[in-house]
């Protein structure tokens, strides 16, 4: 008899990953696919709309061979996306503008209108006006393109879109819901003050199903398409942060989770909605089902290593694509020494995030000189993006509560010297899972207790770190001092460059 097998679907800016878990959620199979969103001068950032469903077969057909060739039955697919992109579609779920991602500016304008508002907006969803909310998003469709609007039947975002293709429905969860400035946080459904207010109506927006719960069953079509039984259950796991916590363990308030893929998120655990007098971190509804996790975010962290790399070094070209020694690039910036030769770096390459939500803010090196190395400024980058983390980590204990560790994840923390660095900002231990994809695990944890092989979130989790390795970092008492007055100087610099 076959053992159940799990497939989930993790969604991210620059890539779409399948992976083949078993019923311990070991990692038996990955397939990756590359999707890149266009970065336009002028602030946008769009991407086709079709571009994930048109990636689902091949994803799903190497998994539904991966677990033939390793004895698995596939029992059911978990999804889970980025959030805060907005698609707007007609009656027969047809795509009627390119994805508008969660890093475009085109709302900044609209923000600044409605800035009167935040107060009464934070208040019950929990979250400031900003360009990376789905709400401002949509208001922009209905001014700027009315036509386009009268027309539009629901506005999505990818991972609706994604349920939608997969199983024939358009739904949504809270912990999706969340990040539009739509969702009342203590009911955890649309709230129509804030549907009135930006302009809307509720039948805009897809109905509400529970995280963790069966969206529909795969529909016929993409079963032929993928070797994969029609009907196989489909549990929307949640959002990406929200499942990355809960695949790092963040199912108590003892714990923070600092996860940097594309952007930096640090996310701590609450039992209630946090709100902060000062609106500087956001509170999400959790991909556990009732609880929230509060977040400080840094729209650009591993993007800007990854900018690096392409731009600075030279690398083979593959389909447009640069192919960077990354090797290369790690051991220079290993190199240089702490304080990357009096380089400071303000990470801000998409505006600034938690505390101050800068949208106009951008990335800066400061003290450059003829001496300065590209390990410097490699070096730099990370130390920049850690001091950052940080600062929002002091944030979010004045909120939560103190921790002794923080746990790390995402592509950035595959790289030790990140770690090490880290550990010495925070003055804090950090740990790193050595599977490292904690958003797709995060995924397998819901859907092993949606569909009953773990009767709580709590067991999944114990199970899929039981015997796995992990690294620790302890921060060093010189660098912690050295970097304390690293990041005042850092906090200087940004309050010369944007005064209150």
């Amino acid at each position: 008899m076959k053992k159940p097998g799990i497939i989930t679907i993790d969604i991210g800016t620059t890539s779409t990953r399948a992976v083949l878990f078993d019923s311990a959620g070991i990692q038996v199979f990955l397939s990756r696919r590359d999707s890149q969103p266009t970065y336009h001068p002028d602030g946008r950032v769009e991407q086709p709309a079709e571009s994930w469903a048109a990636l689902l077969p091949s994803l799903l057909s190497d998994c539904a061979a991966s677990a033939r060739s390793n004895d698995l039955e596939p029992v059911c697919i978990a999804l889970t996306s980025l959030r805060s992109s907005v698609i707007p579609v007609d009656r027969e779920g047809k795509a009627l503008h390119p994805a508008i991602m969660w890093q475009d500016l085109r709302t900044e304008a609209l923000c600044r209108d409605m800035a009167a508002h935040n107060a009464e907006v934070y208040g019950i969803c929990g979250m400031k006006i900003t360009p990376v909310m789905s709400a401002v998003k949509m208001r922009w469709f209905r001014e700027q393109t009315p036509d386009l609007f009268r027309r539009t039947w629901k506005m999505v975002g990818i991972h609706d879109s994604v349920l939608r293709t997969l199983t024939g429905r358009f739904v949504t969860d809270p912990s999706l819901a969340s990040r539009t400035n739509l969702l009342n946080l203590g009911t955890l459904d649309w709230d129509e003050d804030l549907i009135a207010l930006f302009g809307l109506s509720r039948s805009l927006l897809c109905d509400m199903i529970p995280p963790g719960s069966v969206a529909g069953g795969l529909v016929p079509s993409m079963a032929a398409d993928t070797g994969l039984p029609a009907g196989l259950p489909v549990v929307s796991a949640g959002g990406d942060q929200q499942c990355a916590a809960l695949g790092l363990g963040l199912t108590s308030p003892d714990r923070i989770v600092a996860n940097t893929g594309t952007g930096s998120y640090l996310l701590a655990y609450s039992a209630r909605p946090v709100f902060d007098s000062e609106m500087r971190v956001f509170c999400n509804a959790a991909a556990v089902p009732g609880a929230y996790v509060v977040e400080a975010g840094l729209p650009a962290s591993g993007v800007i290593y990854r900018w690096f790399g392409e731009h600075i070094y030279e690398g083979a070209k593959d389909q447009g694509c640069a192919q960077v020694d990354y090797d290369l690039v790690n051991a220079e910036a290993a190199a240089s020494p702490p304080g990357a030769g009096g380089l400071i770096f303000l990470p801000h390459f998409k505006g600034s995030g938690a505390p101050h939500f800068n949208p106009l803010a951008k990335g800066t090196f400061h003290n450059l000189d003829l001496n300065t190395t590209r390990g410097d400024l490699g070096r730099a980058i990370l130390e920049g993006i850690a001091a950052e983390m940080a600062d929002n980590l002091e944030l979010l204990e004045t909120l939560t509560q103190g921790v002794d560790w923080v746990n790390s994840s995402g592509g950035l923390s595959k790289f030790g010297l990140f770690n090490r660095i880290q550990a010495d900002m925070y003055e804090r231990k950090v740990r790193r899972a050595e599977h490292g994809e904690a958003t797709a695990l995060g995924a397998w944890i819901s859907a092993a207790k949606a569909i009953g092989l773990y009767g709580s979130l709590a067991e999944a989790f114990a199970a899929a770190a039981a015997g796995s390795p992990t690294e620790e970092y302890l921060p060093d008492s010189a660098s912690v001092e050295f970097y304390g007055r690293l990041r005042a100087a850092r906090r200087a610099l940004y309050d010369s460059l944007y005064p209150a």
